[in-house]
């Protein structure tokens, strides 16, 4: 208040009455504030909308960077998966047929050209389908004098027989 009495020459006096002629009128101001936004809810109304914007915002940000990632992440895939080192289970359209023969021929395993032939299907595609199913431990290879032979893998036993290609 010092900075106002020393800026103009305004009694106290003066003060107080124009602030007791300005009460009604901010009476007045505060029930038609209180009626139209706290009653209704409308300013509750107001602030949600500014807070779930905000999240919104959050939400965009966080599926963009999540888009982005997803990008890079393919981008690597397929370059392993140009090399050969990584293929997924839509690239292998042989690897549950390859899985229930392996699983109909029994415990005395199988070598790549007799399930090729078994199939009818190029050694190339079982060989891809073995690998994949062999990363995914499914199926286990034994180094033989003729050459690998595949096995069903704990895994692949507990699939087999949830899909009922074998029993117990």
């Amino acid at each position: 208040m010092s900075f106002l009495f020393e800026t103009f020459a305004v009694p106290l006096w003066f003060i107080v009455f124009a602030f007791g002629c300005a009460a009604p009128l901010w009476i007045k101001w505060y029930k038609i504030f209180y009626k139209k936004f706290i009653v209704t809810g409308l300013l509750q109304k107001k602030f949600q909308q500014v807070s779930d914007l905000a999240e919104d915002k959050i939400d965009v940000f966080k599926k963009a960077t999540d888009h982005m990632n997803a990008n890079e992440n393919e981008k690597n895939t397929t370059k392993k998966s140009a090399k050969g080192a990584e293929m997924s289970s839509a690239d292998q359209p042989y690897v549950k047929i390859v899985l229930k023969v392996l699983a109909l021929n029994g415990d005395a395993g199988m070598l790549i050209q007799s399930i090729a032939d078994n199939l009818d299907i190029k050694r190339n595609e079982v060989k891809s389908s073995l690998s994949y199913l062999e990363k995914n431990e499914f199926v286990e290879s034994v180094i033989g004098s003729s050459g690998d032979k595949y096995y069903l893998a704990a895994r692949g036993k507990k699939y087999c027989i949830k899909r009922g290609y074998i029993t117990e």
